[in-house]
C-alpha cells in the first residue's frame, strides 16, 4: 500500500501545474491523480506527456465541483494510509510535507494535520512570509475565517498554533480510515451537497462533532497563489455559492440545545451578513431559498453541544 495519495482539481490551470506538479513528483511513497473539472485538452495532453506516472481522471458529469470531486478521486485512486487534498495554485514545501506525515505515523488517532501556508507571489515566482492560512478560526455567532491571513508572520501566533476550529481546504492531510465516520461508512470526505466553499468549514464541523482529531502544525507546507486581504473582492459567483453554503453547513451541523449566548450571536452575524448583502450586492440573497430547500445531512454526533461550544472563541 503507497502512503499517501495527493488529490488535484484541475480548472484551467496549466499555469499553476505547470510549477506545481514538478515539486509533487519528488515526494517519496505518494501517487498523484489530477482530476480536470474543466475537460482541457491541452491539460490532458500536458500531463500525459509530462508526467506519465500522474494519473489523469475526468468525471462523467463533467465539472463536479470541489466537494464533489475530491470524493470522486478518493472513489478512484489506490489505497493509501492518507490522502493529501491539495489546491493546483500551491507550492509545497517537502519538509512541511514530511512533518505532517511524521505527525500521522506518530499518532494514530489524528484524523486532520496541516502546515502554514504563506502567500505565493505567482506573476513573479516570489515566495513571501506573508500569511495565507494558518487554520480555521471560528467565533460563537460562526463567522469562519482563515487565521492571520493577510499578515507577515512574525511568530505571533506560534504559542495558539494549534488552537483551530479547522484547516482550510487548499492543502491538508486526512486518515483514509477514519473518513468512514463523517458521513456513515461511506468513504466520502466532503458533504456533496456543496458544491465549492465553506466545504472546509463543514468538514471541520462533522469532524469535531465526531471528537476527530485535528491538529495545525507549525511547519510551512506550502506557498498559495491567491489574493490576499483588501485587494480581494469576492465575485457574485463566489459570494452566491460561499452564502448559500454557510446557510447549508448551519442546517447540517447546528444544534437546538446550544447556549443561548451561541444562539443569539449567530442570529445577529446572519442578520448584519443580510443587510450587507441587501445593500451592496442583493443578487446574493437570491441564493436563500436554494440554501433552504437543499437536502441536508444532519453530522453524526458523538460528543455534547457544551463540548462542541468549547470550540468556538467567545
Amino acid at each position: 500500500m503507497i502512503e499517501t495519495v495527493i488529490g488535484l482539481i484541475s480548472y484551467n490551470d496549466k499555469h499553476y501545474l505547470e510549477k506545481s506538479l514538478p515539486v509533487l513528483m519528488d515526494l517519496p511513497n505518494a501517487s498523484i491523480v489530477v482530476l480536470d473539472n474543466a475537460q482541457n485538452k491541452e491539460i490532458e495532453s500536458y500531463i500525459k506527456k509530462n508526467f506519465p506516472k500522474v494519473t489523469y481522471l475526468t468525471h462523467p458529469e463533467g465539472n463536479t465541483g470541489f466537494s464533489k470531486g475530491h470524493n470522486y478521486i478518493l472513489e478512484k485512486s489506490p489505497e493509501s494510509k492518507y490522502y493529501f487534498c491539495l489546491n493546483t495554485d500551491i507550492l509545497i514545501e517537502k519538509d512541511g510535507y514530511t512533518a505532517c506525515s511524521k505527525a500521522l505515523e506518530e499518532d494514530k488517532n489524528l484524523f486532520m494535520t496541516s502546515g502554514k501556508l504563506y502567500h505565493w507571489d505567482f506573476s513573479n515566482n516570489k515566495k513571501t512570509d506573508v500569511i495565507d492560512t494558518l487554520g480555521i478560526i471560528g467565533s460563537r455567532g460562526h463567522h469562519f475565517w482563515d487565521r492571520g491571513q493577510g499578515k507577515v508572520d512574525k511568530g505571533q501566533y506560534n504559542e495558539t498554533i494549534n488552537k483551530v476550529f479547522g484547516i482550510s481546504g487548499a492543502a491538508f492531510f486526512a486518515r483514509r480510515d477514519l473518513i468512514k465516520k463523517l458521513h456513515g461508512n461511506n468513504n466520502k470526505l466532503f458533504d456533496e451537497t456543496i458544491f465549492m466553499y465553506k466545504d472546509d468549514v463543514d468538514l471541520a464541523y462533522r469532524a469535531r462533532w465526531q471528537n476527530l482529531k485535528i491538529k495545525f502544525l507549525p511547519d510551512i507546507l506550502g506557498y498559495h497563489a491567491r489574493t490576499l486581504g483588501k485587494g480581494k473582492k469576492k465575485s457574485i459567483f463566489e459570494a452566491k455559492n460561499s452564502y448559500k453554503n454557510h446557510f447549508i453547513m448551519l442546517r447540517s451541523n447546528l444544534s437546538g440545545k446550544y447556549k443561548v449566548q451561541t444562539k443569539l450571536s449567530i442570529l445577529m452575524y446572519e442578520g448584519l451578513k443580510f443587510l450587507y448583502y441587501l445593500f451592496t450586492k442583493p443578487r446574493v440573497l437570491s441564493v436563500i431559498p436554494e440554501a433552504f430547500r437543499a437536502k441536508v445531512k444532519k453530522s453524526i454526533r458523538t460528543i455534547s453541544p457544551k463540548e462542541m461550544e468549547k470550540h468556538f472563541l467567545k
